[in-house]
């Protein structure tokens, strides 16, 4: 009869923001039905806005149902949960005082028999009955005291079923909203997916590139409408003008300020035309230069893929490893903008809050693999897969070899390929975490807050697990001095990373896992020293279970791998970073890590899993 566990505060605070959302849409759907009712301005633009205003309505208005609904079975369970532990405690405590008479009236029955056989066969018979009474009272206290503790018990049974039925009807709720709501199919279902993979990185990024260069010319063109009528309605205020003075009198006014208007028009039509021929000539000029770089560029790549290959490297990190230098030596501005994204990195991170999670029945690195595309997923808040809106930072305790606390972090990769958006693991951490180490990402940051908020202190055991991003993080904070003598770091598992270049300490396990065509994992810092053949790295490099697709960089095809690599012991690699070392500090070994969940921390206070949110910070 142990106490029912749970925090009914969390969930009444979570059901309450739920509550509050639900709110937020109303309002904006109130707003929006508003803009959309004809009122007496008449256009084009304005009808356009009214219809776009009632569709936007009509969209966001479905997802107000399932977040009002949520938020008020969360509430409700919350008071079940708190009335359930309530009833809980009181049964316990009865239950204990019912145990305790009950062995009381048990203990005087025993002495009152004691005595009984104890006395002389000539003894006087009111002594005789004067026992025989004592006994039957001690009898009937010791039955009635275990019928409480018997009723108390069956008051425990009631309460856990009451949170259980609680539960239940909360999740029956829930899953009714979601599963009937009409907003749960994303845009990215529709396109498949395709921006998982590194070789649609590069694409992203020339989009992003071109994007910016048409949102230029957008705005000029923009500029040029805007500036074109502002003219055209003074011109018309001014021939209105005109026209009542003509009416009146001068009609030889009229011609003069014409030939003006004309000649205005005529020296704006002028500039204009220069500045188009102007452009066209610095477009033209930027081709022409570009001609140049783009073949000492492929020069460079070629020279240097060649001497990669020469030196014993596989042909994609000898490809990557060439291309990333050339860049850098042929188009030199590349280093500004590796200057820009550490300055977008100095800030500090913004906590959002922590979400309690259940921990699994059974933890493995398949399953590791499941926790880290949650974490991913639960990012974008807006559903929208495009956009990453917050940075999830799980922690998992469990329990160690002699009781201790032990902790699993893990990190998320990258969730946006564009700048200039709230959460911390987009494209300038990438950039930054590769490419200016000594620069610590928000990203970092907000893992090492999570840690801290979690409890955990100086010297305890830690192992730090991530894919792509996240794995790349894990191993700059593993190869952070700072952090490595803050903290025990056992072990960091990683995949789809490039870790080659971090000394990270001789104490700490490194499973380095790879397919053989991606490349994203073989994107180290080329200025920086191999770590490869280091004697704690446990590498495993085979082919992609997806064969050529997605380049090999994908969650769901590491996640195949490591199942079979490691938890099913095809690699050789593997099995040896799964095996007991008799040297590990304090005896923690790498299965403690996928073991117990703990429930308590060392002084007896309630823990569990949690994802701790973050968004960048100034």
């Amino acid at each position: 009869m142990d106490p029912i566990h749970g925090d009914p505060v969390v969930l009444r605070h979570t059901g309450q923001r739920y509550g509050e959302t639900a709110a937020a849409i109303r309002s904006a759907v109130a707003t929006l039905q508003q803009i959309s009712d004809r009122g007496p301005m008449v256009s084009v633009a304005i009808d356009r806005v009214r219809r776009d205003a009632a569709h936007l309505a009509r969209e966001i208005s479905q997802a107000e149902q399932r977040y009002a609904e949520t938020g008020e079975a969360l509430t409700e369970y919350a008071r079940a949960l708190d009335a359930a532990q309530d009833d809980a405690r009181r049964a316990i405590a009865d239950r204990e005082a019912a145990l305790d008479e009950k062995h009381a009236a048990e203990s005087r029955a025993a002495d009152v028999r004691a005595d009984r056989r104890g006395l002389a066969d000539d003894a006087p018979a009111s002594e005789v009955r004067s026992l025989d009474w004592s006994l039957a009272d001690a009898v009937r206290d010791a039955d009635s005291a275990a019928s409480d503790a018997a009723s108390a018990e069956r008051r425990y049974d009631d309460a856990v079923a009451d949170r259980d039925r609680a539960a239940q009807r909360a999740i029956a709720r829930i899953h009714d909203v979601v599963e009937g709501s009409g907003i749960n199919d994303s845009f990215w279902d529709n396109v498949g997916g395709v921006f998982h993979d590194v070789m649609d990185f590069f694409a992203d990024a020339l989009e992003a590139i071109v994007n910016a260069i048409t949102a230029v010319l957008d705005a000029i063109a923009k500029l040029i409408v805007t500036v074109l009528a502002v003219i055209a309605a003074v011109i018309l205020l001014g021939l209105a003008v005109l026209t009542l003075l003509v009416l009146a009198a001068i009609a030889l006014v009229l011609l003069v300020i014409l030939v003006q208007i004309a000649l205005l028009l005529l020296v704006l039509v002028a500039v204009i035309a220069v500045g188009l021929v102007l452009l066209a000539v610095a477009l033209l000029a930027a081709i022409v230069l570009m001609v140049p770089g783009l073949a000492v560029f492929l020069a460079g790549v070629s020279w240097l893929f060649a001497l990669n290959l020469a030196s014993g490297m596989d042909p994609v990190q000898a490809l990557v490893q060439a291309v990333i230098p050339t860049l850098l030596f042929v188009y030199p501005a590349l280093w500004a903008v590796i200057a820009w994204a550490s300055g977008q990195e100095t800030g500090t991170p913004e906590f959002v809050d922590a979400t309690p999670q259940d921990p699994r029945s059974v933890y493995s690195f398949e399953t590791l693999f499941s926790d880290l595309k949650d974490i991913d997923k639960n990012g974008h808040t807006s559903g929208d897969e495009s956009t990453n809106e917050e940075s999830i930072v799980r922690i998992v305790p469990f329990v160690g070899p002699d009781g201790e606390v032990i902790y699993r972090v893990e990190i998320p990769s990258t969730q946006q390929w564009t700048p200039g958006g709230t959460s911390g693991n987009d494209v300038t951490s990438d950039i930054v975490a590769k490419m200016n180490q000594a620069q610590q990402t928000q990203l970092e940051k907000m893992v090492i807050d999570a840690m801290q908020r979690a409890g955990i202190e100086p010297g305890d055991h830690v192992m730090l697990a991530g894919w792509s991003l996240g794995g790349i993080t894990a191993g700059n904070l593993a190869s952070d001095p700072g952090f490595s003598s803050t903290y025990k770091v056992d072990a960091i598992a990683v995949a789809g990373s490039s870790v080659d270049d971090l000394d990270i300490p001789a104490h700490t396990r490194v499973l380095d896992v790879s397919h053989t065509i991606d490349p994203v994992a073989r994107t180290e810092n080329p200025y920086a020293e191999d770590h490869s053949d280091d004697p704690n790295r446990y590498k495993i490099n085979v082919p992609s279970p997806g064969g050529l697709d997605s380049v090999g960089h994908n969650s769901g095809y590491y996640q195949t791998t490591v199942k079979e690599q490691v938890d099913q012991g095809a690699s050789a690699a593997g099995r040896d970073f799964l095996a007991d070392d008799p040297n590990a500090d304090d005896g923690v070994q790498i299965r403690d890590y996928f073991g117990t969940p703990a429930t308590v921390d060392k002084n007896g206070n309630p823990i569990g899993t949690y994802d701790y949110a973050y968004t960048r910070g100034e």
